[in-house]
C-alpha cells in the first residue's frame, strides 16, 4: 500500500478515534487509579475491551489478507529519544 495513502487513512481513523477517547476521558491511569481508590473497575474493563477488540482485529484483517503485519528493526536510539520526549511531555502536562 502506498505510504501517503496508509498515513491519511491513519489520520482519517486515528484523529476521531483519539478525539472521541479524550472527550470520553479514557485514560489507561485513571483506569488504574480508579480500581485503587474507588474501587471502580469500570475504565478497567472498558480498556480490556478496547485491547481485546483491537488484537482480534488486527489478526483478522491480517488473515482476510487487508494488511500486512510486517515486523520492524528495534532501534533503541529511537526508543531512548522517544521515551525521553514521552517523559517531558508527561512532566509538562502535570501527569
Amino acid at each position: 500500500m502506498d505510504l501517503l495513502l496508509t498515513a491519511v487513512l491513519g489520520l482519517a481513523i486515528g484523529l476521531p478515534f483519539g478525539y472521541a477517547l479524550q472527550r470520553g476521558r479514557f485514560c489507561l491511569n485513571s483506569a488504574f487509579r480508579d480500581v485503587l481508590v474507588a474501587k471502580d473497575l469500570t475504565l478497567l474493563r472498558a480498556w480490556f475491551l478496547a485491547l481485546l477488540v483491537q488484537m482480534v482485529g488486527v489478526h483478522l484483517f491480517a488473515e482476510l489478507g487487508w494488511i500486512e503485519l510486517v515486523r520492524a528493526p528495534f532501534w533503541w536510539q529511537a526508543a531512548l529519544v522517544g521515551g525521553f520526549v514521552f517523559g517531558w511531555g508527561m512532566a509538562l502536562s502535570g501527569g
